[in-house]
């Protein structure tokens, strides 16, 4: 989702969908907003090797992922299949409102969300006694609503490959559950006002497509960890919109403290996917 902002800690905040939910800076600028390196230098073929990554990222019909995030008492996970065109979240996390989880369905423009008492009211701004009646319901959020640039982002192919935010420093050979890769290490840019981190990509040797991406971001005193992993790469992907939602527009929902899925923190509503941490 870019889904809002979820405050872990005081300093460092990190959005609800973290990696898989808000934009990272676009692959065109490196990941990280830096300059190219020279033309044959060690880091321009590292740097070459990313973005055949992130091309062969963009390139399938669809993916299967999950993403788990954790710092100070706070943790997150995404359950995710993304396509081209749409796709499906399973969210849950915790935050002031309490153990959240909940569903978000991409089908066009339209995010289609369904989730327990928590999370109607930090993603959707919904009061705890109208939220009880909702619980099981579809409620759909287009365009121009408050929640849905907190909603619509991550959610596809495309946007998971911008998740995937590094500058690559060095490489090296290794194994993920028995598929030769190359695993890319270097620092991952400042995003979403968080600081800089470090982090690593391992990326299938035969296909170059990401298998894992890892990340850690402190603030001097707390500790930000994220892992994703990918699999299924090539499945198709549909979602169909559910029968009868309930316009968000009709619940009388008002932005909560922190904005739309930040946690109630008081961090401010987070711009579209992460994000990333």
């Amino acid at each position: 989702m870019a889904v809002g902002i979820l405050v872990l800690v005081a300093v460092v905040i990190v959005p609800v969908t973290l990696l898989a939910r808000q934009h990272s800076p676009s692959p065109s600028n490196g990941g990280g907003g830096a300059t190219s390196p020279p033309v044959g230098s060690p880091s321009s073929s590292l740097e070459a090797l990313y973005r055949q990554a992130l091309s062969a990222a963009d390139t399938p019909s669809g993916c299967h992922y999950v993403a788990t995030t954790s710092g100070g008492t706070a943790t997150q996970k995404i359950v995710g299949d993304a396509g081209q065109h749409g796709g499906r979240q399973l969210i849950t996390l915790s935050s002031s409102f309490g153990a959240e989880q909940f569903t978000l369905i991409l089908t066009g423009t339209t995010v289609y969300f369904q989730g327990n008492v928590p999370a109607f009211e930090d993603q959707l701004g919904v009061a705890a006694a109208e939220a009880n009646t909702l619980q099981g319901r579809w409620i759909s959020v287009v365009a121009g609503d408050g929640p849905y640039n907190v909603l619509q982002p991550g959610i596809t192919v495309a946007d998971q490959a911008q998740e995937l935010g590094l500058q690559p420093a060095t490489s090296g050979d290794v194994s993920d559950g028995g598929v030769s890769a190359v695993r890319l290490s270097g620092t991952v840019p400042p995003q979403n006002g968080a600081p800089s981190g470090s982090g690593h990509l391992d990326i299938a040797a035969a296909t170059h497509l990401p298998l894992v991406y890892v990340t850690s971001v402190s603030d001097g005193q707390t500790t930000i960890s994220s892992t994703t992993t990918f699999s299924a790469w090539g499945s198709a992907v549909t979602e169909s919109a559910p029968a009868t939602p309930v316009a968000w527009s009709t619940l009388g929902a008002s932005e909560p403290p922190g904005g739309y899925g930040g946690g109630g923190g008081g961090g401010g509503a987070a711009s579209p996917t992460p994000q990333t941490l």
